[in-house]
């Protein structure tokens, strides 16, 4: 798969809802004391929808806001911060503290919104400020 098709997989909307549906499944099961099922169904379910998703023709997705958000504004660095959020939100369910599944999901929404804090300030090339996505 090429990185455009990666990017623009991302925002297809059923990837985004097995996504959420398995974030929320997950930390659930986080919270229930099942870490193995918990991280199988994430990323299971994950993977699936990668998998039917980019069987597709996600040139459509190319047009779409959200499409050229991701392709301008979505850097490795950006997925990591996402993880990582997820990551925090499946510890803190784990020991049964929501602020911390809270937090998690601000780190979550941080990653998408990379473009949204690098885009608005001054490029360090050309001193001009980039527009929204």
């Amino acid at each position: 798969m090429d990185r455009r098709a990666y990017l623009l997989h991302q925002v297809h909307p059923a990837k985004l809802a097995t996504d959420c549906a398995a974030d929320a499944v997950s930390t659930w099961l986080m919270w229930r004391g099942r870490p193995r099922t918990a991280l199988l169904v994430a990323h299971l379910a994950a993977a699936v929808a990668s998998a039917g998703v980019t069987r597709r023709d996600l040139s459509t997705l190319e047009g779409t806001r959200r499409g050229a958000y991701v392709l301008q504004h979505m850097p490795p660095s950006a997925q990591v911060v996402r993880y990582l959020g997820q990551v925090v939100a499946w510890r803190a369910a784990y020991r049964h503290r929501p602020l911390g599944i809270a937090l998690g999901h601000v780190v979550v929404a941080a990653g998408w919104s990379h473009g949204l804090v690098w885009g608005a300030l001054p490029s360090s090339r050309t001193g001009a400020v980039a527009g929204p996505p």
